[in-house]
């Protein structure tokens, strides 16, 4: 007992040194959730683009669309999902002649880029 009056001091900053620590690492951790939250949703966006809707229901332009395919790149970690996304549709049955002809390719190119 006599430890603890002697040293109140050195207790309550150790006290609040463990509690800061502590909170550190949940905020880290609470950061780290919601920037993966934040690339789901780029990434979903960019679906929504190639696919011909922005996430804000206006219709991107084929460069647009274009572009989202290669953007798709920069997320290393839905390789896996976007592989399957476009490897198990048939795309030329599902769009009008303009997106296949210039949509289309540049998804294949990807897929080659990508593929497991």
């Amino acid at each position: 007992m006599n430890f603890i009056t002697e040293n109140s001091q050195l207790l309550s900053v150790l006290t609040a040194v463990i509690g800061g620590v502590f909170a550190f690492i949940k905020w880290i951790d609470i950061r780290r959730l919601e920037l993966k939250e934040k690339r789901y949703s780029k990434y979903m966006g960019l679906i929504s683009t190639i696919s011909g809707n922005r996430p804000d229901g206006s219709t991107p332009r084929i460069t647009e669309q274009i572009a989202a395919v290669w953007f798709l790149l920069e997320y290393k970690e839905y390789r896996k999902i976007t592989y399957k996304i476009f490897s198990s549709s048939d795309l030329k049955d599902m769009a009008n002649e303009p997106w296949t002809k210039h949509v289309v390719p540049h998804i294949d190119q990807l897929m080659k880029e990508i593929a497991p």
